[in-house]
């Protein structure tokens, strides 16, 4: 449900009773196509969210390219219509599929739920509140989640980093760590918020890889690199050269006054003054818990810790103080991506332990259309190429891999894709599917271990058996690991599409087995691994 947000969570674990307030949308979603047109043709412009104010957007959009459901929005505070009758109304004109309705109005659904799931995120610290850094007087002094927005290839220079002040490319940069984190004077965030210092690292990393000849500073009090082998990556990244790590904090940046550089004052680790101007300063900047959140809590009922995290035992670190409603993720404490993914694991684990009585009761299968048998047909196979961003195409050459798999046997259709997991490519692969009658399909694209199940799907929405697909993981075993050799994952490219090609070509529709499971385990060892294991136990 999007556009929503919780008002109230009644009743006791096991029964709640949750209001859900949505937000009208203006847009019809059962009718929107998502061709664009309406944004194309809207004539206001306004401050683009996610890109944390990097870039415009219009009044009706869509938030980014991987959005789902992949609907257009009317921003109500943006747009002239709903601000002043009967002005404008372009999108409405243009759209063909009449799905906008200036006359939404927004709702209020009550869900009864055995559980509940907190994993509401976190909000950047606003380096304006500190009024030290220069944020929001010099235009070149960014923060650490614009300065990603630059770098990615959907961003609004389309990977190229320039500065704002004046598009000039950046030859000099300088990261300052610990920017509203670990300060207690300047904001009352004390704690670390732990994720900093390797996203420091890596768009140091990618920037150095875009640019040679950048020159990177990164002052820093200590690079906290905990987590597996981020020790290790940390080394690699002081090891580039042009990229110097200094020990010290910086108070202070100013304008030189002639071209819009930035001048450090510092102090080095030999007690000497230095003074140093850079095209573009970056603040590392900490992250928090929204005042949005915390309304959140209140609505919730469970208790926070001073720094206005989840007050939780280390024993049940997903579990809150409210039974039967449990939190995840960054509002658990500041954590990274992948440990989040592990958070979310356990918060979805402790509620399957907790509704096990009453699993399966609600739950419903989707509906797909009929299998279409193609065991007489002649073998035809499309193959889909992820640009993944930046993050295969900065790398790889996909346009000479198209053209070589348009050239293998059996490939009658070759398509490229900004990011196939998103919405709009599931669709269009769909659809291709059934324009093209391709019987088979291969994915250039990640790890089939994180996507394969959604590709597979994909298939049953075009009545393809799930299992005629074959992925190429071009990006973790090639683009990752070969970054600094092109034509060599090129290459390598076009040899992991050659044999996924191959082997789908041998493919045969198959039918899950169904294998009976004895529900019961023996554990090895009673230590904190062994009783931690066995704490599901009833």
């Amino acid at each position: 449900m999007t556009l929503c947000e919780v008002t109230e969570i009644n009743g006791r674990a096991g029964n709640f009773s949750v209001a859900v307030k949505e937000s009208p949308r203006y847009v019809d979603m059962e009718k929107c196509i998502s061709c664009g047109d309406c944004t194309e043709k809207c004539p206001k412009d306004t401050e683009r969210e996610y890109g944390t104010g990097v870039g415009k957007r219009k009044a009706i959009y869509v938030q980014y390219l991987q959005a789902v459901p992949l609907k257009y929005q009317i921003d109500p505070d943006a747009c002239l219509r709903l601000n002043r009758v009967d002005a404008c109304g372009v999108c409405a004109d243009v759209c063909d599929a009449g799905a906008i309705n200036f006359s939404d109005r927004g709702k209020t659904h009550r869900i009864n739920v055995g559980a509940v799931v907190l994993a509401p995120g976190f909000e950047p610290f606003d380096p304006a509140d500190g009024n030290v850094w220069g944020y929001g007087v010099f235009p070149n002094v960014i923060t650490s989640l614009q300065l990603e927005r630059y770098l990615s290839i959907s961003g609004p220079t389309r990977g190229s980093l320039v500065r704002p002040s004046d598009g000039r490319a950046v030859r000099k940069m300088a990261f300052l760590q610990c920017v509203g984190s670990r300060d207690e004077n300047l904001c009352t965030n004390g704690y670390c918020s732990s994720v900093c210092c390797m996203s420091t690292l890596k768009e140091a990393a990618i920037s150095k890889s875009h640019y040679p000849d950048m020159q990177i500073a990164i002052f820093y009090m200590d690079m906290r690199a905990h987590g597996k082998d981020f020790d290790r990556y940390m080394e690699q990244v002081r090891e580039i050269p042009g990229i110097r790590f200094i020990r010290c904090r910086v108070n202070g940046v100013e304008n030189d006054g002639s071209c819009d550089d930035l001048r450090l004052c510092y102090v080095n680790e030999e007690g000497r003054q230095v003074e140093e101007n850079y095209d573009m300063v970056v603040l590392s900047v900490g992250l928090k818990t929204p005042e949005h959140v915390l309304e959140l809590a209140r609505i919730a009922d469970i208790k926070l810790t001073g720094d206005n995290f989840l007050a939780a035992s280390d024993f049940a670190p997903v579990q809150t103080s409210r039974k039967g409603i449990f939190a995840c993720g960054f509002f658990a404490g500041p954590i990274n991506i992948s440990q989040s993914v592990v958070d979310g694991s356990a918060a979805a684990g402790a509620v399957s332990d907790f509704l096990a009585s009453a699993r399966f009761e609600l739950s419903t299968d989707r509906d797909f259309p009929g299998e279409r048998d193609v065991s007489g047909e002649g073998v035809r196979i499309g193959v889909f190429i992820c640009h993944c961003g930046s993050n295969i195409a900065d790398v790889v050459d996909v346009e000479s891999l198209g053209l070589y798999a348009a050239t293998l046997p059996d490939v009658v259709y070759v398509e490229q894709n900004l990011f196939s997991c998103s919405q709009d490519s599931q669709d269009m692969i769909v659809q291709r599917i059934r324009e093209q009658k391709l019987n088979r399909i291969v994915i250039a694209a990640c790890s089939p271990r994180t996507h394969e199940p959604l590709f597979r799907r994909t298939l049953r929405a075009a009545g393809l058996n799930e299992y005629l697909v074959e992925m190429a993981n071009i990006r973790n075993h090639n683009s990752w690991v070969h970054i600094n050799e092109p034509e060599a994952a090129t290459s390598k490219a076009g040899d992991l599409v050659r044999i996924a090609v191959a082997r789908v070509a041998m493919g045969e529709s198959l039918q899950p087995v169904p294998v009976p499971v004895i529900q019961k385990g023996l554990i090895v060892g009673g230590g904190i691994a062994g009783i931690g294991s066995s704490c599901g136990e009833n």
